[in-house]
């Protein structure tokens, strides 16, 4: 999907983070085989939370849980919408929001409209 078609996941968290790798560039500049689709989402998905956690090395939190969950929530919504992603396909063999995220989709339900127009990603329709 190229950037310039909507949605795609550097429009949709452009304002909210600044490592978002597409998958289709993940799967070029990654250059491996995977015996699976179920087997390459959890390794674009590993390589996007790591990514994503950088900015918590030397931060110390609350609770190695808890404190995590509450970060993810208050200054990473894609660190956390990645990790339900990986969940869903490490618990319960969902593919689903992973590839959903992957085109952009945002996860969590109620966003704000404006938000949505802006970055062409669509409420969520996934219901866990």
């Amino acid at each position: 999907m190229s950037t310039q078609t909507l949605p795609n996941q550097s429009v949709t968290w452009a304002e909210l983070s600044c490592v978002v790798e597409e998958f289709s560039e993940w799967q070029q500049r990654s250059d491996r085989k995977f015996s699976d689709e179920h087997t390459e989402l959890l390794a674009y998905l590993m390589d996007q939370l790591q990514a994503e956690s950088e900015s918590l090395i030397g931060n110390p939190l609350n609770h190695p849980v808890l404190g995590l969950i509450s970060h993810m929530s208050s200054k990473n919504n894609r660190m956390r919408e990645l990790l339900f992603a990986y969940l869903a396909i490490v618990l319960s063999q969902d593919l689903e929001p992973a590839r959903k995220l992957i085109t952009g989709q945002r996860l969590q339900l109620h966003l704000h409209p404006e938000y949505v127009a802006a970055t062409c990603c669509y409420g969520a329709s996934y219901n866990a």
